[in-house]
């Protein structure tokens, strides 16, 4: 009997081992891949590999005073300092955490849900500025500070996020293009320039390729995001987050 619960332990610590073995997350070329649920690859057309890698990031609007360490995977696709950019992303809660329903993003327009790649995710337009922002900060390829900080103040964005694996993970895709300067509201446009939100959402659409994870991945690889300003990595990017009880019948 003590043979045959031993044999038992020693199966399922192998099996749980292979389970943590098999889900890989990292680049594999220049698109994002993850074997775990959903088991996901995320790729960018026509814009080149910046930086990409595994960082840590802290949740501040929770119970947990020192904020809530989340993983984050990300890699960040763009040109030049004056866009267009794009960012692949995907956040992981601890072990008891849920990601909140997908959370709408101040004066957002065109919200909806979208197709990609057969995925659905929760899609919204809306304009930040640089204040706060971790991607800013981004030193592209070398540029020293002062050419950093005269990038453009505002930009449009097409974002999409989709919860997964029991809502412990998020994956976020952002589609970044300035703003013009004689653009002060995009829910209310100049006159001649109705086509312009409608066209930036078709390129943020078409920007993205999501797909299956190939059946060789051996060549995926993970490092650190460089450029990256990790202490803005928060709520205005990452969502809300929050803990199960007892008293949850989610």
């Amino acid at each position: 009997m003590i043979r045959y619960a031993y044999i038992l332990c020693v199966a399922a610590f192998l099996l749980c081992a292979g389970c943590v073995a098999g889900q890989q997350r990292g680049m594999y070329g220049n698109a994002y891949i993850s074997t775990a649920r959903p088991a996901i690859k995320v790729a960018v057309r026509d814009l080149p590999l910046i930086t990409a890698g595994r960082g840590s990031a802290f949740l501040t609007n929770t119970s947990v005073v020192s904020g809530l360490p989340v993983n984050v995977w990300l890699a960040l696709y763009g040109k030049s300092p004056d866009g267009p950019f794009a960012v692949v992303a995907q956040a992981e809660v601890p072990h008891g955490w849920y990601w909140d329903s997908i959370m709408r993003r101040p004066f957002s327009i065109n919200e909806g849900v979208e197709l990609l790649g057969g995925m659905g995710f929760q899609a919204c337009t809306f304009v930040i500025d640089n204040r706060f922002d971790p991607f800013v900060a981004q030193v592209w390829l070398g540029r020293d500070a002062k050419e950093v900080t005269q990038r453009p103040a505002r930009w449009l964005v097409r974002a999409f996020a989709a919860r997964c694996n029991f809502d412990e993970d998020k994956i976020i895709l952002e589609y970044r293009e300035p703003l013009p300067a004689d653009i002060h509201d995009i829910s209310s446009l100049p006159f001649g320039q109705d086509d312009l939100v409608r066209d930036f959402e078709q390129r943020a659409r078409q920007a993205f390729t999501v797909g299956t994870v190939p059946q060789d991945i051996s060549g995926i690889t993970m490092g650190y995001p460089y450029g990256i300003e990790w202490r803005y990595m928060r709520e205005r990017f990452l969502g809300t987050a929050s803990k199960y009880d007892i008293f949850d019948i989610r």
